[in-house]
């Protein structure tokens, strides 16, 4: 009895699949009413958008630059920085010692020494962020900062660690292998490097291309997380989490804290009362603000570590597409956070993000020379005295036919007053102003 009761159940069972299998088969193969199926793209923004940063892409060169005996030829191709960073982590460094502090004219005349190889990074790191580079770093000197490593084509010369801020000359002992892997990175891919001229500028020397420049203007589709995942990394406790929102901005607040998120430029705020003493140094407080960047943070481009305020103490990283920083006049790439010892205190945030090139849409710009660029503020009445910097970028414009659409387009830039706009930015504020004083 029990066989045959197995035999009427295996039978079933059967039975039911193949019905299964059927059905499955119609709902796939036979369309419905409706004439034409059409797939539509949720107007919810994506929320699987992940990017965990790591400290050696954060504290990386973001130029790399070899002086021959007659040039000077600049790459920032990103894949042409990863080779060098990886070379000088394959091959590190010896004993760092502090060398002198120079006087301006010497320090300059140092930076334009020829026949050497000099990796730049956008702002002085602490060393003890690039400790992948040297064998072991003395106590106490991790916390001392450079911005370029200077290595001279001569093996008998040591390394030099330079600081444009202090002018603080360190050495390190060279590594024992040979530098032509470095060689081969400019003569094998000459392609990507321009010819570039040295301009001393307040801030700065800095190595700009000698002639007209090609750039692509890119168009991407903007994409963001939901509010949800900010609030969960920036309050941890919502249960007295109130919705204060308005017209302008989307705000949730608590009795401690507030976020603020803008709705036409997604650009976040986020502020938390804080009353202790703030006794991180600036090392503390650049390490815990990374550490807190790979938590918020979904941008799946390059970002480089942008410099820190003693002034104000708030530390401040750049967004990066093609080897170059992406600002503008709401500087939807710049995220600045203030640390204590409870941690963030203090966020200006961009919450847009790209990640899909719409590649048809694609149109070359042709930018002029610096020196060009130098004449026209010159003649608005900005004299090369008062340029702290200058540099290519791109510049972040939304898209008038679609709010999930953003341009990148390529300009020069130029500080002043210690803030960064786009040369014609700069100069039509100087016109406004001169106009305004009549």
């Amino acid at each position: 009895m029990k066989q045959v009761d197995s035999k009427w159940i295996s039978f079933i069972l059967y039975a039911l699949v193949a019905t299964s299998l059927v059905l499955t088969w119609r709902i796939m193969s036979v369309p419905s009413g409706a004439t034409n199926i059409q797939t539509i793209a949720p107007t919810q923004t994506s929320t699987s958008i992940s990017n965990v940063k790591s400290m050696e892409e954060i504290f990386s060169p973001h130029r790399l630059t070899f002086h021959t005996q007659s040039n000077t030829f600049v790459a920032s191709d990103e894949r042409i920085i990863k080779h060098a960073d990886s070379f000088l982590k394959n091959n590190q460094m010896g004993e760092i010692v502090f060398d002198s502090t120079y006087a301006k004219e010497t320090y300059d005349e140092f930076i334009l020494k020829r026949n050497r190889i000099e990796l730049r990074f956008p702002a002085a790191v602490p060393i003890e962020m690039i400790s992948r580079y040297f064998n072991s770093v003395p106590e106490g000197m991790g916390k001392n900062s450079i911005n370029r490593i200077l290595i001279s084509t001569a093996v008998e010369e040591p390394i030099y660690l330079l600081d444009d801020e202090s002018r603080n000359v360190y050495t390190a002992e060279r590594f024992e292998g040979s530098i032509e892997p470095l060689m081969r990175l400019y003569s094998a891919n000459k392609d990507f490097y321009v010819n570039a001229n040295a301009y001393s500028f307040k801030d700065t020397i800095k190595f700009l291309p000698q002639s007209d420049v090609t750039l692509n203007r890119v168009d991407y589709l903007v994409e963001k997380q939901p509010n949800s995942f900010f609030i969960g990394q920036l309050f941890e406790d919502t249960t007295e989490l109130r919705d204060d929102s308005n017209d302008v901005f989307t705000i949730y607040s608590d009795n401690i804290s507030e976020l603020r998120i803008h709705k036409e430029t997604g650009i976040l705020y986020y502020y938390r009362n804080s009353v202790e003493q703030d006794d991180l140094t600036a090392f503390q407080q650049i390490r815990d603000s990374f550490h807190t960047l790979k938590f918020i943070d979904t941008w799946t481009q390059a970002s480089h570590f942008e410099g820190y305020d003693k002034e104000n103490g708030q530390v401040t990283y750049r967004r990066y597409l093609n080897g170059m920083p992406i600002s503008g006049a709401l500087d939807r790439g710049l995220i600045r956070m203030e640390m204590k010892n409870s941690g963030l205190v203090d966020l200006y945030y961009p919450t847009e993000i790209i990640q899909t090139p719409l590649e048809d849409r694609e149109q070359q710009i042709v930018l002029p020379d610096a020196q060009e660029l130098i004449v026209q503020l010159n003649g608005a009445g900005i004299p090369y005295s008062a340029i702290e910097d200058m540099g290519l970028g791109y510049e972040w414009i939304s898209n008038d036919e679609s709010t999930r659409v953003a341009s990148l387009v390529p300009r020069w830039f130029v500080k002043l007053d210690g803030t960064w706009s786009t040369v014609d930015d700069a100069i039509d504020a100087r016109q406004r102003g001169d106009a305004d004083g009549l």
